[in-house]
This record gives structure tokens, C-alpha cells and sequence, in this order.
């Protein structure tokens, strides 16, 4: 019987041909969908992109800042959904949803947080500085030439800021010393009137008037007593330069790994003439101070010889009464028969033995202080406790207002930026923010066009402007204060003429270790006043060097009896070179930049805000950097559907086809590069 195959052929071919379309369409599937997560991927970041592009503008065009303002998640939300709307509703091979709930952020970087500020800022500053260079001691320097610069004259800052405390400490000492040299002073001048009173109570008795004796006797206990607390007082204020003295040699150590050669040099001569003074007042007071001793042993032979004269004086006037008693009994009585020879032979006893006291002599060189000029040279030293401002900006240049215009920044960012970075950073300040200026040019305005003494306030925090420029001041004198001590004392004709100063106008003495002590008085004014002229000038747009040369000096000691006329008197004019006001506030930021830069940046943070707020041409009042995105981590969950196959039919044939629609989850970064120019 014969077979007919042909049906099997055809259900074989038919089965053959159904799966080999169903692999292909799988793979077709498989394709696409991958092609899909790829093409939703681009979408993702691309609407990313979209959304940071919405950067705020006066930020970027003031102070070239990329940050995205945003108020909640929800809008970011409804933003990155209409930006990656166009991809999802595009009419081809790929059906991919994104609803706004599916959009969670993973992750997020505010400019106020971190160190994202300070990142942001050093990726824009080379683009920068490649076509603005620095301008540094008057010359255009390039950004690699700064960091070495600002950190030598940082160096000079921390060490000036050492000699700064040690000064404050030791200055004060010169009242020690005064004090003692006056006491020396008291004490030669009570051992000369003790013998002066002893001479006069010895003419007295040699009177046989007991009433004057003991008028002088009573003046030269008291003067006995006096020396006595005198001395008292002497070794308890020796004491106490001695302690104060070594405690200055451990602060001196403690501050000596900030110092150079020049500065150790010169805090160590000062301090040695403190303890060669303290030498020679050892041999001082191995000669005073067994005078309070013999005073209390005069004082007790005094007292024995008035209270023999007091008895004397008593049985002379009983005797007498007695007499002349007698006398009325018996005309013929002599009522003074060897009553005279009686009181002669004991006011010759008397006086022998009031000869034969010793009174102290102390027979020293003494200093004679003038204390009229010291006064004078104190009171150049008090002008630091005054409103310098009036004293020291330009004629014609009004204080800054006094009124609080800032307050404390509240941001709290983090820093880790190395020297080199903290060079760029204080130069970013200085390119974005105000500063004092003599006057306001295009020249002075910042990139920012701010207003207001605004790197003044990034250094020292104050609530005005009046207060920020009077740290400022303050600082600026310290600084100039401290190098310009260093240059006095490594001048040998600058310190001879300090000498004959204090010679001739300060101290008449010819103890060499008096003359040290009052020298480093002499030398500690003279650097300060030097310094106020030196910011009065830095005031006035000049340039001042960092350390003086014999040119550049010009205040003479001559002039420091009479400072305050040559304070306000015309300026000389002078080779204009050295450091600017500008130059100052460089070294100024990278050295504060150094300890502490971080504050520095929340202060720059908080300018910036209060610009924004309150002083661009359309005001934001409710802008606030604490809502400003710097970088964002998207995570969106995407719905879709298989495209490619018919799910009744592969079902029909047993295959399990799962969900018709699935979901995938897509992750996106986004940070700012800031390449602005």
C-alpha cells in the first residue's frame, strides 16, 4: 500500500520556519531592548544636561559660578520629565515611559557643602590667570611665580605675628624697670636724708633742744621706715621682672620655630638686656637689702635715745620746779648750782652717742628719668588704642560706614586646598570682591561689581565696614610694626642713634645695662611709629616694602618727641616700590587661607548671597546658596513593553512569555566643570 508524506512535510516546514522567526524575532527583541536602555540612557542624561544648563545666570555672569537654584525635589522632578518627554513620546521602536515618580535622587552636592565651592573655583582661575595675570609688587607675575612669593612673605606674617606677642609681652616691662630705677632713686635719696636729719638732730642736742630733736629724731624714723618698704618693694618687684623675664624665654621658645635668623636675633638681644639688668640688680640688692635690718635696728636706738632725752627733759623740769620752790623757802639759795654741768655732761653723752649711729648709704650711680618724655613716647604707643581711621586715611577720605551690613556666614564648607591652591583662592577674592581703595576707578571695581569692603570682612568677620578696615589697620601695623623692629635692630647706626637718644633725652645714667633696657623701649616706639606712617601710606595707594632699606626710611628719632604734628603734616614723597594695599591683602589671605581657609570660604559663600540678594541690578531677596545644586545622582526607573513578538501566539505553542510590560532602572551623574573664560 502506498504512503503519502507530504502533510508531515509541510506541519515540519511550517514548525521550522515559526521557530527559526521566533529566535529571530527574540534576538530582534533582545536587540532593540537594548538599544532601548541605551537610547532611554541618552535621553536620562541628556535631560540632565538640560537641567543643569539651567544654571543660575547672576551667579555665572557675577562671579563665574555654575549652581543650579531649586526650591524641592518635586520640580526637579517635573523638570526632568519634560526634558526627557520629546524622547519618550518619539514614535518609533522604542515605547519607554518615565513617570515623575520614578525619578529618585541617589545623591546630591550643594555649592554650600563639602569642598565643592573651593573645586569649582580652582578649575576656573588657570583659565583665568592664562589671560590675566597677576599683578605682585607691582609686576605682572605669572600664577606659578605667586605661591613661592606669597608663601616667603607669609613666613614674614607668622613671624611678625610671633614678634607681635612677644613685643606685647615685654614691652610692658619697661614699667618694671622704671619702677625699680625709681625706687633706687627713693632709696639713695632716703640714705642722704637720714644723714641729713641725723646732722640736724645733732645740731639740736648740741642746742640742748629736746623739742627740735625730737622733731628731727621722728623725721628720721619715718624716713628710716620709708627706706625700709622701699627696699621691701624693690626685691618684690625684681621678683617679678625675674618671673615675667623667664616666662618671656619659654614663650620665646615656643614662638621660635616661626621666627628667621634676623627676628631670633633680634628678640634675643632684647631679652638678654632684660637679663643683664636683672644681673646687675643682683649686685644691687646684695647692697640694699641689709638696709631694712639697720633700719630697724637705728629705729630701736633712736627710740632709746629719745626716751633718755624724754627722762632727761622730765627729771630737769621736776628738778627745777623742785629748785625754784627751795628758792622761795631760801632767798639765799642757788637754784642752779650744778644744774648746768648736770645737763651739759648728758647732752655730751647724748651726742656721743648719737654720733656713733650709722645711718645706710647706698653711694651708686643712679638714672634720672626724664619722665616727661617717656610720657611723650607712651602716648605715641596709645595712638595704637585710638580710631585710627580718622588718624590715618587720606585727606579728603571719608570712613567707611559704620553701619552693620554683614553678619556671620552660616555655611560651613570643608577645604583641601594646598598652599598653591590657597594662592589662587585669596586671588579669586581679591578679583571678585571689594577692597579700600584711596579711589573708586574701573580699575578698583571687581569683576562682580561689588561694593562694600568685602575682603576685609573674608579676613577679619567684622559687622561694617568701619569695623573690618580698623582690623585691617590693626593687623597691617602689627605687620609693619614687627619688620620694622627687625630692621632697627639689625642696623648698627639706626641702634647707636637709639642710644644717644636715651642719653639725651630719655635716661641720665651711665649704667650701660639701664641704657640697654630703655633702648629697647626707645627701639619698640620707633618701629611703631615708623609702622603708622608706612599704613598711612599703604592708605594712600603707596607701596611700602616689606622689610626697609636705608631709603625707604623715613621717620628719624628727632621726631618722636613732636610725632603726632609729623603724623598729620604733609607727606614726603618717596621712590614709590614694595607692596601695595592690594599686595598686603594677598599675603594677608593666603596666610589666614593657610589655617583656616575653609572659613574664609563660607565668608565668600555669604558675600556672594548677600550680593544677590540685595545689591545686583534685579534683586533675588528669597536667593540662597544653601539651594544651589553643584552636582546631582539621578536614579529613573523605566517602564516599557516587548515589541517584537505576539504573546497569544507564543503561548499557544507553550512558551512562557512572563510580563508583558517590564522595568529597568537608569542612573545618571552631573557636576559642573567649570572651563568658564
Amino acid at each position: 500500500m502506498k504512503k503519502n508524506y507530504s502533510a508531515s512535510i509541510t506541519v515540519f516546514l511550517s514548525l521550522s520556519f515559526v521557530l527559526i522567526a521566533a529566535l529571530i524575532l527574540t534576538i530582534t527583541e533582545s536587540a532593540r531592548t537594548i538599544a532601548q536602555k541605551y537610547y532611554m540612557q541618552t535621553a536620562l542624561n541628556s535631560a540632565m544636561e538640560s537641567l543643569f544648563s539651567e544654571f543660575h545666570r547672576p551667579l555665572w555672569e557675577n562671579y563665574r559660578i555654575y549652581a543650579l537654584e531649586f526650591r524641592d525635589d518635586n520640580l526637579l522632578k517635573e523638570e526632568l520629565q519634560s526634558f526627557i518627554k520629546p524622547y519618550s513620546d518619539a514614535r518609533n521602536l522604542f515605547p519607554a515611559k518615565i513617570e515623575k515618580d520614578g525619578f529618585s535622587f541617589t545623591g546630591r552636592g550643594l555649592l554650600s557643602e563639602s569642598h565643592y565651592f573651593e573645586e569649582e573655583i580652582l578649575e576656573y582661575m588657570p583659565a583665568l590667570l592664562a589671560k590675566d595675570c597677576i599683578e605682585f609688587l607691582g609686576e605682572k607675575k605669572s600664577g606659578t611665580d605667586i605661591p613661592s612669593i606669597l608663601e616667603e612673605a607669609s613666613k614674614k606674617e607668622k613671624e611678625a605675628d610671633s614678634i607681635q606677642r612677644l613685643q606685647e609681652k615685654y614691652a610692658l616691662n619697661h614699667y618694671d624697670v622704671e619702677y625699680l630705677e625709681d625706687c633706687i632713686n627713693n632709696i639713695d635719696r632716703f640714705c642722704k636724708k637720714t644723714e641729713t636729719l641725723k646732722h640736724y638732730a645733732l645740731y639740736s642736742l648740741q642746742a640742748h633742744d629736746a623739742s627740735l630733736f625730737f622733731s628731727y629724731s621722728s623725721s628720721l624714723k619715718a624716713t628710716l621706715n620709708s627706706l625700709k618698704n622701699t627696699v621691701n618693694s624693690y626685691d618684690a618687684r625684681a621678683d617679678l621682672l625675674k618671673s615675667k623675664v623667664e616666662a618671656l624665654w619659654n614663650d620665646f621658645s615656643a614662638e621660635k620655630e616661626n621666627l628667621e635668623e634676623d627676628g631670633i636675633a633680634a628678640i634675643e638681644t632684647q631679652l638678654k638686656s632684660y637679663d643683664n639688668y636683672l644681673d646687675d640688680g643682683g649686685r644691687v640688692r646684695q647692697k640694699i637689702d641689709g638696709f631694712p635690718a639697720q633700719c630697724e635696728n637705728l629705729d630701736s636706738a633712736i627710740e632709746g635715745i629719745e626716751e633718755n632725752v624724754r627722762r632727761f627733759q622730765e627729771y630737769i623740769e621736776e628738778e627745777r620746779e623742785r629748785r625754784r620752790k627751795r628758792k622761795k623757802e631760801e632767798e639765799d639759795y642757788d637754784e642752779d648750782n650744778g644744774l648746768q654741768a648736770e645737763i651739759d655732761n648728758f647732752y655730751n653723752d647724748t651726742i656721743s652717742t648719737w654720733q656713733a649711729l650709722t645711718m645706710p648709704v647706698y653711694g651708686e650711680a643712679v638714672t634720672q628719668i626724664n619722665k616727661k618724655n617717656k610720657r611723650i613716647l607712651e602716648s605715641i604707643h596709645d595712638i595704637g588704642k585710638k580710631k585710627l581711621l580718622e588718624l590715618l586715611l587720606p585727606s579728603g577720605k571719608e570712613c567707611p560706614s559704620a553701619e552693620e551690613s554683614f553678619s556671620s556666614a552660616l555655611f560651613s564648607t570643608e577645604s583641601a586646598a594646598n598652599p598653591i591652591q590657597v594662592g589662587l583662592l585669596g586671588e579669586y577674592s581679591l578679583r571678585f570682591f571689594h577692597s579700600y581703595h584711596k579711589e573708586e576707578s574701573a580699575h578698583t571695581t571687581p569683576y562682580s561689581n561689588a561694593k562694600g569692603l568685602e575682603v576685609e570682612y573674608l579676613l577679619h568677620g567684622k559687622k561694617s565696614d568701619y569695623e573690618n578696615l580698623s582690623a585691617q589697620v590693626t593687623s597691617l601695623l602689627a605687620f609693619r610694626e614687627s619688620m620694622n623692629f627687625i630692621h632697627i635692630m639689625s642696623d648698627p647706626e639706626k641702634l647707636e642713634a637709639v642710644e644717644e637718644f636715651v642719653t639725651s633725652f630719655l635716661a641720665i645714667t651711665a649704667n650701660p645695662v639701664v641704657i640697654a633696657v630703655f633702648s629697647a623701649f626707645v627701639i619698640g616706639i620707633w618701629a611703631f611709629a615708623q609702622s603708622l606712617l608706612d599704613v598711612k601710606e599703604l592708605l594712600n595707594d603707596q607701596r611700602i616694602p616689606l622689610m626697609h632699606s636705608l631709603e625707604s626710611w623715613s621717620l628719624s628719632l628727632n621726631h618722636l618727641l613732636d610725632f603726632l604734628s609729623y603724623l598729620s603734616g604733609e607727606e614726603i614723597p618717596r621712590e614709590n616700590i614694595g607692596l601695595s594695599y592690594e599686595d598686603y591683602l594677598r599675603i594677608s589671605l593666603f596666610t589666614k587661607g593657610l589655617l583656616s581657609q575653609a572659613k574664609i570660604n563660607d565668608s565668600m559663600l555669604y558675600c556672594m548671597e548677600k550680593d544677590i540678594q540685595t545689591s545686583i541690578r534685579d534683586k533675588e531677596p528669597s536667593f540662597r546658596m544653601d539651594k544651589c545644586l553643584y552636582y546631582l545622582s539621578t536614579d529613573a526607573e523605566i517602564f516599557s513593553r516587548h515589541s517584537l513578538y505576539h504573546k497569544g501566539f507564543l503561548e499557544m505553542i507553550g512558551v512562557n512569555t512572563g510580563e508583558e510590560r517590564y522595568q529597568t532602572v537608569l542612573h545618571s551623574d552631573y557636576k559642573y566643570k567649570n572651563l568658564s573664560h
